[in-house]
């Protein structure tokens, strides 16, 4: 009775450890989603008015430029990211030395809050010769660039700042991945007489799979819900001509926004598709990555 007991002491108090984050999670992401659900098919006086606010929105040609906007930047972000976070892990999982001092090179965007490094790219993508960036270019007789107030520049520009920024937190991911290969798997391969692009083929890429789901997820989910550097570039317009206007941009100026009129209906409504478009994409990737995994099992 004593160990049944005591058994039951230690259980109650892991249930209500546990209960301290569930209930925060309840709290701070289960009631918001489903009150912006709610608010979605309602008025500013919140009167039901069915699926007017989607109506409004989906053909809001504002919202559907946010919807390209994001999701262009974001495809590119992901692109790009990922592949050179990945490529520099590389290359840093093969110094033997000052490993740390690298490290922290990488991460030291990352203490920056996004506004620094904002006002810093902005300072040095100025559109005249002032720019760091002009004037070096200036040095190979090549035009100043507008970056980020040029309407054909600018979202690659945001993404250029965004990777600088971020892409230190996956290659430490990636190196982490790397570090827990076994050596074994090399030493085998070295038997085979295999060389360095078909060790890191078959052996590396297949072993970092697992690595590189966490890392497309969060970098994409990140990505998807973009606003502090464009607000920080652009504030509330998402200039130049509303190209850096995003998801989260249409949202805030719905819900928070001081100079615009502000339709929680509207916020409430698209803060669901933000909702469903991330669900969506996380579903597929792991659709597709189990789909390959049991055909490979096949």
């Amino acid at each position: 009775m004593k160990i049944n007991n005591y058994k039951l002491r230690t259980n109650t108090i892991w249930y209500l450890l546990i209960m301290i984050p569930l209930l925060g999670t309840l709290l701070f992401n289960v009631y918001p989603l489903f009150k912006s659900l709610h608010d979605s098919f309602c008025n500013m006086k919140g009167v039901p008015i069915g699926l007017v606010n989607y109506q409004i929105m989906l053909l809001d040609s504002d919202f559907q430029q946010a919807i390209i906007n994001t999701i262009y930047m974001a495809v590119l972000e992901v692109i790009v990211n990922i592949p050179l976070a990945f490529i520099l892990a590389n290359m840093l999982n093969q110094i033997p030395k000052a490993r740390n001092v690298y490290k922290v090179i990488f991460l030291f965007p990352m203490i920056m809050s996004m506004v620094t490094v904002a006002i810093m790219f902005k300072y040095l993508m100025m559109p005249d010769d002032s720019g760091v960036i002009n004037y070096i270019l200036g040095w190979f007789h090549i035009t100043p660039k507008g970056f980020l107030n040029d309407l054909s520049m600018s979202r690659e520009s945001l993404v250029a700042m965004s990777i600088w920024k971020g892409v230190g937190y996956n290659i430490i991911i990636f190196f982490a991945g790397l570090q827990a290969i076994p050596t074994e798997y090399y030493e085998a391969a070295d038997i085979d007489g295999a060389n360095e692009f078909r060790k890191w083929w078959n052996i590396t890429v297949p072993c970092m799979k697992n690595t590189f789901i966490f890392v497309l997820i969060t970098t994409t989910i990140a990505a998807l819900k973009r606003f502090t550097d464009v607000y920080a570039v652009s504030g509330e317009t998402g200039n130049p001509a509303g190209t850096l206007n995003t998801i989260m941009l249409y949202i805030y100026k719905n819900s928070f926004s001081t100079y615009n009129y502000k339709d929680l209906g509207l916020a409430s409504a698209a803060s669901i598709i933000l909702f469903l478009l991330i669900l969506a994409f996380t579903i597929l990737n792991f659709t597709v990555t189990r789909e390959r995994k049991h055909g490979r099992r096949k």
